[in-house]
């Protein structure tokens, strides 16, 4: 197995600490996965109540995450680097993407990636390590990608349904850090809620994160979209999840009238 070194920061929930909910295993639970324990189904069970469609949410994210993989992949990219990726299963990157082409993913919970490196040890092209994806250089100074990745190649970079579980001044590192690794052509794609208005539903929601222990914060895209610089959308800009996976009807208006708050994602550049 791969050794995870890398240590998360302090005071994060475990996914394997079974005394409280935690936002991984809940996200694992309403995709329908089995890496849960009772105490997410309950918490799930709260949030159903006020968001209905949440597992919908869940899964536009992962589409979307899926349609910027392989346009990226068409385009040529063949190195790729991932932030808070949970369990790599139900089309996640090296499933999707052209025979060849080098991934790496991360977590900050070092059980998650430990079951990644199970999942994944038979693959010579795949890695997973352990990384808060407010801090990348845990990971960009570590041996791992020198050891996975050409220097001379572009790098694209997930970085989907994060946003909102970092303050201001996490993503704006993150994104700093990750424009000042990055080669030239490299790519980054992202996916987050657009809170220009946010509903007393959304707020209750988010409210529940924090009793478990992660805070998560609404903003509005044009607050997200200083946060992010040095990077600049590519062609199109931000768009809805749903214009980017070619769907009609889906979750913009049930998160939109509920929430106050619509997905949006971009292909960024350097």
């Amino acid at each position: 197995m791969q050794e995870a070194a890398v240590v998360p920061s302090e005071g994060f929930a475990s996914i394997a600490d079974a005394s409280k909910p935690n936002a991984g295993r809940i996200s694992d639970f309403v995709l329908g996965g089995n890496h849960n324990f009772e105490v997410d189904l309950l918490a799930a069970k709260k949030i159903l109540e006020i968001a209905p469609f949440f597992p919908k949410v869940a899964l536009v994210i992962r589409w979307f995450l899926g349609e910027a993989v392989r346009r990226l992949s068409e385009e040529g990219h063949s190195q790729f680097l991932d932030f808070a990726s949970g369990l790599p299963t139900i089309d996640h990157i090296h499933q999707i993407t052209r025979p060849g082409t080098r991934v790496i993913y991360s977590d900050i919970d070092p059980i998650t990636v430990a079951y990644g490196q199970e999942i994944l040890k038979d693959d010579p092209n795949v890695r997973y390590a352990v990384c808060d994806a407010g801090k990348p250089e845990q990971l960009l100074t570590s041996p791992l990608p020198s050891q996975l990745y050409d220097a001379s190649e572009a790098v694209a970079i997930g970085f989907n349904g994060i946003c909102w579980f970092l303050r201001d001044e996490e993503i704006s590192h993150a994104m700093k850090t990750l424009h000042a690794w990055a080669g030239k052509g490299s790519r980054l794609f992202l996916a987050d809620f657009d809170f220009t208005n946010p509903t007393p539903e959304v707020v209750a929601a988010m409210k529940l994160y924090e009793t478990f222990g992660q805070p998560a914060h609404l903003r509005s895209l044009r607050v997200l979209q200083d946060l992010i610089a040095p990077w600049k959308p590519a062609s199109g800009g931000f768009r809805s999840l749903e214009q980017w996976i070619g769907v009609k009807k889906g979750v913009e208006g049930d998160t939109q009238s509920t929430f106050g708050g619509v997905l949006k994602g971009a292909i960024l550049e350097k």
